[in-house]
């Protein structure tokens, strides 16, 4: 079977050879053939197309007009262009087009979401305040008997406004938070969702039935079955509403998780320096500058690549 590199290399190709004005029918025909053989194959076209073409990937990846109109009629370096431009995408057949790395796809029919960088504040209907972090999405739905939001992707602080005893439930695919005023934070994963109660004590109800209460000032997390010992807060889990991230003692690995929301591109951090610990405020506004502070304060390297290509690994 064909790796996901090798069908890219072959999308790469196809591309190459489509860009000629002359290509016979045959040529067109073959390719068309090539999409249907494997819905990888398609897959992959179209994520490196949408890349390419729709949304002007060269001039963001850094690549001058003048230099891309000479290596479009030079094709070992308009493969050269190509490849590197799957590369940081990130395109492999499953994975998404680089503009995902600028506006999460699977975000965009959502009621409320946000790109990579930006943060998005919203007063509801019933007076509650949403704030999205950075690459988030959520849906809402505030009526005079139900007050409801369903977190999809990111993070979310919700201060929400007392009507009486009616809830204010946040529902993830792991189950659902409930309260009836209040402050918390919660933060979707893939396979958890991490909660905060900042000024709240909701109650939890995992999707497959289990419960617990949270008290105010405690931090737990929920998947589908379980629900995890709650602990208390250390204070700093909610600053990146005013645009920082805190770290206390917090491995690096968690403190690139926290940037990666707000950077366009890649960035690599190596397995072996990802438990390395750092406390600090950091600017999440200004990863460039995070990264240098890291890079001063821990014995790392930071490797720019590119601007949006960038690795974290042991300083030798």
């Amino acid at each position: 079977m064909k790796t996901d590199e090798q069908i890219v290399e072959q999308a790469i190709e196809w591309m190459l050879q489509l860009e000629q004005d002359d290509l016979p029918a045959t040529e067109r025909a073959a390719f068309e053939r090539w999409k249907a053989a494997d819905p990888r194959h398609s897959t992959a076209y179209a994520n490196l197309t949408q890349s390419v073409r729709q949304f002007d990937v060269p001039r963001k990846v850094g690549a001058a007009p003048a230099i891309l109109r000479n290596t479009l009629q030079q094709k070992s370096k308009r493969r050269k262009t190509l490849k590197r431009i799957a590369a940081l995408a990130g395109l492999t057949v499953g994975a998404g087009a680089l503009l995902d790395q600028f506006t999460p796809v699977s975000g965009l029919t959502a009621d409320l979401h946000t790109s990579t960088g930006e943060r998005r504040r919203t007063i509801l209907a019933d007076g509650s305040v949403v704030t999205l972090n950075a690459r988030s999405s959520a849906d809402h739905l505030i009526l005079p008997s139900l007050r409801q939001i369903r977190l999809f992707a990111g993070e979310i602080q919700v201060q929400v406004a007392a009507q009486g005893a009616l809830p204010f439930s946040i529902d993830t695919a792991h189950g659902s938070v409930s309260l009836p005023a209040g402050t918390l934070m919660l933060r979707y994963q893939e396979l958890r969702t991490d909660i905060v109660a900042l000024q709240a004590a909701p109650s939890l109800t995992t999707r497959n039935g289990a419960r617990a209460e949270l008290a105010s000032g405690q931090r737990t997390w929920f998947d589908q079955d379980s629900i995890a010992s709650p602990h208390q807060i250390n204070g700093g889990e909610n600053s990146w509403v005013d645009g920082y991230y805190t770290a206390s003692d917090t491995p690096l690995a968690e403190v690139v998780a926290a940037l990666r929301p707000y950077r366009k591109g890649i960035l690599r951090l190596d397995p072996a320096v990802a438990q390395l610990r750092i406390s600090g405020t950091f600017p999440l506004d200004d990863t460039d500058r995070v990264l240098s502070a890291l890079a001063s304060a821990l014995p790392i390297a930071v490797t720019r690549v590119s601007p949006y290509w960038v690795s974290i690994s042991s300083r030798a």
